[in-house]
C-alpha cells in the first residue's frame, strides 16, 4: 500500500476541520464533491474492500472508522492499486446570493 502523508502545511489545523466538503479525485471519474461524513463513509469502505491499504500505521487503530479518519487527518491521497490513485483535498462551499448579478442588466 502506498499512503501519501498530505502536505498541508499550507493550512492549519483547524482550517483542516473547518472544511465543508471534500473534493474526491479518481482516476477516469468527474471530482467529486463529499461532506466529511460522506468522505469518512467512502474510506471506511475502501479500506474494508481492500484491506492491504491497512498499513502498520492503520493497523494501530482498531476499528475502520477510526482509520478512515486517521487517513483524513494525516494523509490526502492513496495508491489502491499500483497506479491508480485516489486523492482528497478540503474545500469550502459557499452557498451562492440569492440574488445572483445579471450580467445583461449592467
Amino acid at each position: 500500500m502506498s499512503v501519501h502523508n498530505s502536505d498541508y502545511s499550507d493550512y492549519e489545523p483547524e482550517q483542516l476541520r473547518a472544511a465543508s466538503h471534500y473534493v474526491l479525485l479518481m482516476p477516469g471519474l468527474p471530482e467529486q464533491f463529499l461532506s466529511p461524513e460522506e468522505l469518512q463513509a467512502f474510506l471506511e469502505q475502501l479500506l474494508q474492500e481492500h484491506p492491504h491499504l491497512v498499513d502498520a500505521d492503520l493497523a494501530r487503530y482498531p476499528t475502520p472508522q477510526a482509520q478512515a479518519q486517521r487517513l483524513i487527518d494525516t494523509a490526502c491521497e492513496v495508491e489502491v492499486t499500483p497506479g491508480e490513485i485516489l486523492q482528497w483535498h478540503p474545500v469550502r462551499l459557499n452557498k451562492r446570493a440569492s440574488n445572483p448579478l445579471r450580467f445583461g442588466s449592467l
